[in-house]
C-alpha cells in the first residue's frame, strides 16, 4: 500500500459542488430574458446577449476548478458582462449575483467578504450612475450581498471539511506505519531470541549426539518446544495480542545464557507494575540477553530491577568484550517501546556492556 502526500494551499479551495448542482444554479439565469416577454428585443440585443451569456457560461464552469484567488477576477469579469448588457433589455443584474457568489469562495474568508462588498458597491454605483430605477439594481444588491456571504461561509465550511479529511487520512497513515513498526519490532524480538536459542541448542545437541544421546535428545526436544512457542508468538505479534512477564523472561534468559555458558545473577523487585511497563521491561531483558549471547563473549551477566523513587530502574551488565556500539533493529525497538512509556535507555561499552533503563511507574495517559 502506498500513500501520496498532498498539502492544501490557502489558495486551493476544496470543490465539492456536484456537477448536477452546478447546472441547477444556472436556473437563475432564466430571469435575464424575462423583460423580453413584454418588450421585443432588437436583433443586436439578442446577439449581444447570446455572446455575453456564452462568455458567462465559460467563466462560470471554469470558476469551479480555479484557485480561490483567481475567482475574484473571474467574478469581476462576470460583473463586467452584466454591465455591458445593461442596454439589451434583459435583467443585467443577474450577472452581479453570480459574480458575488463566485468571489465569495475566495480564501481567506476576509478576502472573499471584501470582494463581495466591492461587487455589491459597484452594482449600486453603476445603477445610480445610470439613474436606473431602484428595482432594476436594488434586488441585485440585496441578493448579491446575501448569496455572497453564504458563499463565504460555504467556502469556509468546505475548507474545514477538507482539513478534517486530511487529518483523518494522516491519522490513518500514521496508524498503519505504527502498526507496521510494532509488528516488525515484535517479530524481531521473537525470531532473534528464538533463533539464537535454537542455534545454541543445535550446537549443543551436535556435540552430545555421540557421547550422550539422551542429553542430545533432550536438547532436540527443547528446540522443538522453542520453535512451537516462537510460532505462537509470531501469530500473537501479528494479531497484536502478544505480551510477556518479567518472571517468564528472566527464566528464559537464565536458561538461554546457561546454554551459552554464561552465568546469570539477578536481583529483581517483587513490587507489582502496570502491565504495559512490565511487558516493555520484559522485552528489554529478552533483547539484552540475546545480544549478550550473540555479541559479548561474556562469562557472566547480571540483571537488577529495583524501584528508585517513582521510577523502575533496570540494569543489565556483562563482563564481555564491550567495544563500539552499533544500534540495530533490536536497540531501536527497545527505545521505541520505552519512549511510548516516557522511559529512557542508556548504553555503555566500557569493560563489558552496561545497559540502564528508567521508566516512570505511572502509566502514560491514553
Amino acid at each position: 500500500m502506498s500513500y501520496t502526500e498532498t498539502r492544501m494551499s490557502p489558495n486551493d479551495a476544496p470543490e465539492n459542488t456536484p456537477r448536477r448542482l452546478r447546472l441547477v444554479f444556472l436556473a437563475y439565469l432564466l430571469m435575464y430574458p424575462l423583460p423580453w416577454l413584454e418588450h421585443r428585443p432588437t436583433g443586436i440585443a439578442v446577439i449581444a446577449s447570446a455572446l455575453g451569456i456564452a462568455g458567462f457560461l465559460a467563466l462560470y464552469f471554469r470558476s469551479y476548478g480555479q484557485r480561490t484567488w483567481a475567482r475574484i477576477p473571474t467574478g469581476f469579469a462576470v460583473l463586467a458582462i452584466g454591465f455591458a448588457l445593461h442596454d439589451c433589455g434583459g435583467v443585467w443584474s443577474v450577472f452581479a449575483v453570480y459574480a458575488a457568489s463566485m468571489v465569495g469562495f475566495a480564501r481567506p474568508a476576509r478576502l472573499g467578504l471584501a470582494a463581495v462588498a466591492t461587487i455589491v458597491l459597484c452594482v449600486g454605483v453603476f445603477g445610480l450612475a445610470l439613474r436606473s430605477a431602484p428595482w432594476d439594481w436594488g434586488p441585485a444588491v440585496f441578493f448579491g450581498a446575501i448569496i455572497g456571504v453564504v458563499s463565504v461561509f460555504l467556502g469556509t465550511m468546505q475548507e474545514h471539511n477538507a482539513a478534517l479529511a486530511a487529518a483523518r487520512e494522516e491519522s490513518r497513515r500514521l496508524s498503519v506505519v505504527a502498526e507496521r513498526e510494532r509488528i516488525a519490532r515484535d517479530l524481531h524480538d521473537v525470531l532473534g531470541h528464538t533463533l539464537t536459542l535454537v542455534a545454541i541448542k543445535a550446537d549443543l545437541a551436535r556435540k552430545l549426539i555421540e557421547r550422550d544421546p539422551a542429553a542430545a535428545r533432550r536438547e532436540v526436544e527443547e528446540i522443538h518446544t522453542a520453535a512451537r512457542a516462537a510460532l505462537a508468538d509470531v501469530r500473537a505479534a501479528v494479531s497484536g495480542m502478544r505480551s510477556t512477564t518479567l518472571a517468564a523472561e528472566l527464566s528464559e534468559a537464565r536458561r538461554a545464557l546457561a546454554d551459552a555458558g554464561i552465568a546469570l545473577t539477578s536481583e529483581t523487585t517483587n513490587e507489582p507494575m502496570p502491565p504495559q511497563i512490565e511487558t516493555a521491561l520484559a522485552y528489554v531483558i529478552r533483547e539484552a540477553a540475546t545480544n549478550v549471547i550473540r555479541h559479548s563473549g561474556a562469562r557472566a551477566c547480571r540483571i537488577t530491577l529495583v524501584r528508585e523513587g517513582a521510577d523502575a530502574a533496570l540494569a543489565i551488565t556483562d563482563d564481555g568484550r564491550g567495544g563500539a556500539i552499533v544500534e540495530g533493529h533490536g536497540l531501536t525497538g527497545m527505545r521505541q517501546r520505552l519512549a511510548a512509556l516516557r522511559g529512557a535507555l542508556e548504553l555503555e561499552a566500557d569493560g563489558g556492556m552496561h545497559l540502564r533503563v528508567r521508566v516512570p511507574l505511572s502509566e502514560p495517559a491514553a
